[in-house]
């Protein structure tokens, strides 16, 4: 073969390619970092082990004492119909007073759902109750010398969630692994990645993860609801912007069984830059030489009740859509007191898994965990914020 000539001065593009050098920088740069913040925290405050792949709790609330008017009631002492299954919070000789109109009466009888008043009690005249009026059951008038009268107990409900095997696998080459490489040698790098990857699926699992078991297979596949699966009643359709009127309209529904102040409300950043916009609309600079635009919130403090919520920002959920109310402009607010992470498995890097003739090595992540989500009324959800 004859000798390649190179004529005049040789410069770095006529070079060998395999003489260069590669000026590679051996740390290699990840475009997005661990965001798992909800997983963390339960590890780290609300876990336990779990001892079955199917976890139960209990659920139990005080009596109720308000009911709404369905119709009736037109006329003094005239008999009332209380909204489907509500005349069960009743007994005889209960006070009652209608929270709109002011009336106040007694309960002179029950049938089903609907209740017979007495004559109206008390200093406010007659007036008609309506449908949807609220009637707070005040107390029981027990006449002297009586008996015990209807004895009506709350029944506690039973809940329950499956746990779920996530697996994240990854495998090399002897080969592959015996060579020299930018960044390090593997599996090292991949470990790196995987680890958070595996902590990432965990985390969605809590927020958006569904309840089911399926036994049509040779082994069951369990899968752990999230909060979205659970939390019915507190969820609030922002669709389109968020106010500060919305935003504390929401959060006193949320924190009304609100008992210590553990809350956190955990968002996107849409909705971040939403709320931070509020402080925007009030801010003015302390002198010309300000340099500073913008605000950024930390917290939540309820003028209803009083709590302040720590408000954690999203960062990975900036790449869902806004629209058609996607997960772009969610949010979560989570009473840590009840909710908890189960584990059945801890997580665990699991080495050597590769069949034992197999020129190649394996590694996986591997958890085995549920989530209890305990009295749903206790957390909540905004969705549809677009600014």
């Amino acid at each position: 073969m004859p000798v390649g000539i190179v004529p005049g001065v040789e410069d770095d593009n006529t070079i060998l390619a395999n003489e260069r050098v590669i000026d590679m920088d051996d740390v290699i740069a990840y475009l997005d970092p661990d965001t798992s913040q909800f997983v963390t925290m339960l590890m780290r405050v609300a876990r336990r082990a779990a001892e079955s792949t199917k976890v139960e709790w209990l659920e139990d609330e005080l009596f109720p004492r308000l009911s709404s008017v369905a119709s009736g009631g037109a006329t003094d002492a005239a008999n009332i119909t209380v909204a489907t299954g509500e005349g069960a919070y009743f007994r005889i000789n209960d006070l009652v007073r209608n929270a709109k109109t002011g009336v106040a009466f007694k309960v002179s009888s029950i049938a089903g759902d609907i209740i017979t008043p007495s004559a109206k009690l008390g200093r406010i005249a007659f007036s008609a109750h309506t449908a949807a009026d609220q009637l707070l059951i005040i107390g029981n008038a027990s006449p002297q010398g009586a008996t015990l009268g209807t004895r009506l107990i709350t029944k506690r409900v039973a809940q329950y969630n499956y746990t779920g095997i996530q697996r994240n696998p990854y495998g090399f080459t002897r080969s592959l692994m015996a060579s020299r490489l930018y960044g390090g040698p593997e599996p090292m790098k991949e470990r790196k990645k995987k680890g958070v990857e595996h902590k990432r699926a965990i985390e969605y699992t809590l927020f958006w993860g569904v309840r089911s078991l399926d036994t049509s297979g040779s082994h069951p596949t369990g899968t752990p609801g999230g909060l979205f699966e659970y939390v019915t009643t507190n969820v609030q359709n922002t669709a389109g912007a968020l106010t500060k009127t919305l935003l504390d309209t929401y959060m006193r529904g949320f924190l009304q069984h609100q008992g210590d102040q553990n809350g956190i409300l955990f968002v996107s950043p849409v909705f971040a830059q939403a709320v931070s916009g509020f402080l925007r609309d009030v801010w003015s600079p302390t002198t010309v030489e300000t340099r500073l635009w913008g605000a950024k919130v930390d917290g939540f403090i309820s003028g209803a009740y009083g709590y302040q919520v720590p408000v954690v920002v999203k960062r990975d959920w900036n790449d869902f859509s806004t629209s058609s109310s996607q997960y772009g402009g969610w949010a979560f607010y989570v009473n840590m007191d009840n909710i908890q992470l189960n584990t059945l498995r801890n997580t665990e890097l699991l080495k050597d898994r590769q069949a034992n003739d197999a020129d190649s090595y394996d590694e996986e992540y591997l958890t085995e965990f549920t989530l209890k989500v305990k009295q749903e009324r206790t957390h909540g959800i905004i969705t549809g914020v677009t600014g």
